[in-house]
């Protein structure tokens, strides 16, 4: 993301190519790999099985989220590539740095070393755009709520709390479908706190993408979701 005169932008990154590039490569490596060499068969085979998923997350997330999302938020959303970052787990990370030291260590490697440090800071760019959002909501819900009257005041503090809190926010995500369309690695399943967590900032992003794509009064405009 880069700050504009304007507000705040995205440069695409091409995420799909690339990683079809990535694939390609892991397949080639894995079909050049001798049957013996079984260890990095085991790694090379998990590795294309990963991106498959990933790819194949990212087609729907294309082609029936963001769809979903125009609906529901009455919005055309510029590019679907901030929508999939979005939706970027940290557990996605590991994935990445073994392939950069891979092909790093010796293998003719399919992408260059900025390229691979974006893939692997995938998920950062997530928390970003939660960041964003989360900072667009808050200032947005206090619009919504302001009260000009000073008996009224006191009450701010702790109805903005309502609308931004995790559990309010994951009750969003559910009606958005958002949850089911992560695209993570995650070994076990997570507490309930820190799936109303991931669910608020996945909620978050998307006022984050709204903000950066349509601006800060698009967000405001959308705060009602928010109070249903």
């Amino acid at each position: 993301m880069t700050q504009g005169e304007k507000g705040l932008s995205w440069e695409p990154i091409e995420l799909q190519e690339k990683l079809q590039v990535l694939l390609d490569a892991v397949t080639r490596t894995e079909s050049e790999t001798p049957k013996q060499n079984t260890r990095t068969l085991r790694k090379t085979k998990r590795w294309r099985e990963q991106l498959d998923e990933i790819i194949l997350s990212l087609d729907r997330i294309q082609d029936r989220l963001s769809v979903r999302l125009e609906s529901e938020l009455g919005i055309s959303l510029k590019t679907n590539e901030l929508l999939q970052v979005a939706m970027f787990q940290p557990s996605t990370k590991n994935l990445f740095s073994e392939l950069e030291i891979h092909y790093a260590s010796g293998e003719q490697s399919p992408l260059d070393d900025e390229v691979f440090h974006v893939l692997v800071s995938l998920s950062e760019m997530a928390k970003a755009l939660a960041l964003v959002g989360d900072a667009a909501i808050s200032m947005a819900v206090l619009h919504h709520i302001w009260q000009p009257k000073a008996t009224d005041v006191g009450t701010l503090t702790q109805r903005r709390a309502d609308l931004v809190s995790n559990e309010h926010l994951a009750k969003v995500c559910d009606e958005w479908g958002l949850y089911e369309h992560r695209i993570h690695f995650d070994p076990v399943e997570p507490s309930m706190s820190e799936i109303d967590h991931d669910k608020g900032t996945l909620t978050e992003a998307i006022y984050g993408i709204v903000y950066i794509e349509h601006g800060f009064q698009k967000v405001k405009d959308l705060v009602p979701k928010l109070t249903r």
